[in-house]
């Protein structure tokens, strides 16, 4: 924990901002994830077993982002830590609208690059599979996880847990810093992420709440039947 740079996330986050917007159509939000897949291959260094590839879709340009950490001893089991990388864009001249994006959800996404950039210094090897994942079209139907979740069930891949890192940075909630959602998600795998907070992060305070709806990627496995948890910023 005193690894994370908290300006290192800040910096993330105006970098992925900048750009005009991260429109799953627009050539920003292919630029965009081109950004986001050097700067993991950056950290990732030289380590052999660490990849970073892209997951290409068929129906619109904005690839997903993929990174892969092989696991020692359970490499079959996967963990899934992922967040979008595109923004909303509005309703009208979407790949030209001014869209930045700085808490949905590029604060997601910077704080992913602070975990990656912690494991890569630390030379961390996780016994299971990490795959770190930056979505493409979350904000138009959750597509890009929908595929990528879709095709791990056919192939039967073993994914053991999902987190969804969807707004992260803005306490939204005064007496909250962490709210998990309860819909969409595994009962037992939030209770277990609660008690992490609760043994490492004392000081950090956290509760439930709801969307009502499949609000991000989340859902995406979920509906696929893996288990998935999702720590928002407010209820």
């Amino acid at each position: 924990i005193g690894q994370v740079n908290e300006f290192g996330i800040r910096d993330m986050i105006l970098k992925l901002s900048a750009y005009r917007n991260r429109y799953y159509k627009a050539q920003t939000g292919v630029d965009s994830q081109a950004f986001v897949k050097s700067t993991w291959e950056k950290l990732a260094g030289s380590r052999t077993d660490v990849s970073v590839d892209y997951f290409e879709h068929d129906r619109w340009p904005q690839p997903s982002v993929v990174m892969t950490v092989e696991g020692t001893t359970l490499k079959d089991e996967i963990v899934v830590i992922g967040g979008h990388a595109d923004s909303i864009a509005g309703f009208f001249n979407r790949q030209r609208a001014r869209a930045p994006g700085a808490d949905d959800n590029a604060s997601g996404i910077a704080t992913i690059t602070e975990v990656i950039k912690v494991m890569m210094d630390s030379g961390y090897q996780p016994q299971r599979t990490i795959q770190f994942m930056a979505y493409a079209a979350e904000e138009v139907g959750l597509l890009g996880s929908k595929a990528i979740a879709n095709q791990y069930k056919r192939e039967g891949k073993r994914v053991v847990g999902v987190v969804q890192f969807d707004m992260t940075n803005h306490k939204g909630t005064e007496n909250l810093d962490i709210v998990f959602m309860t819909d969409y998600t595994n009962e037992a795998q939030t209770k277990f992420m609660g008690s992490l907070i609760d043994t490492y992060l004392t000081d950090v305070s956290w509760g439930y709440s709801q969307c009502g709806y499949g609000c991000s990627d989340h859902a995406s496995w979920h509906n696929a039947g893996f288990p998935a948890s999702m720590p928002f910023e407010s209820t």
